[in-house]
């Protein structure tokens, strides 16, 4: 002690957090504390405006959706889809059954013969390609 100073040295160690815990607090304080971050933060991500995918374009007359209108119609369009595989997988010998009965009788038959007719019609309206395919193969008995 010199001339009654005192002179006390605090290492960088020690300082550095104590510096670093005071901004943060400072920082969460100017932005309402954690609780109002964390609101804005989620209001952001929620309301973001994104494209058909769910993802921000660089083109900004694609981003016309919410993020949150996006992902919801995704969760809902794969359980519905997940969903549907299951009934008609469960129900797929009771469809086949129906079809093929309704096949046998000459109104189902007939109706079959105009929508071939149809389909058939339809594939020449492009001058561009018209394709044709049919296939026919043989019943076996397994």
């Amino acid at each position: 002690m010199q001339d009654g100073n005192v002179n006390l040295t605090i290492s960088k160690e020690i300082v550095t957090p104590i510096v670093d815990a005071k901004i943060k607090e400072a920082i969460l304080a100017a932005l309402g504390g954690t609780d109002n971050l964390v609101k804005i933060v989620t209001d952001k991500i929620i309301n973001q405006k994104v494209d058909a995918k769910g993802n921000v374009s660089s083109y900004s007359s694609e981003n016309k959706f919410s993020w949150l209108d996006i992902m919801v119609t995704t969760q809902i369009e794969t359980a519905v889809r997940e969903e549907l595989k299951i009934q008609i997988a469960n129900s797929s010998s009771v469809i086949k059954e129906a079809l093929i009965n309704q096949l046998r009788t000459k109104k189902g038959s007939s109706m079959v013969a105009s929508a071939l007719l149809a389909g058939l019609d339809k594939s020449f309206e492009s001058s561009w390609r018209s394709n044709i395919e049919i296939k026919i193969t043989p019943l076996t008995n397994n």
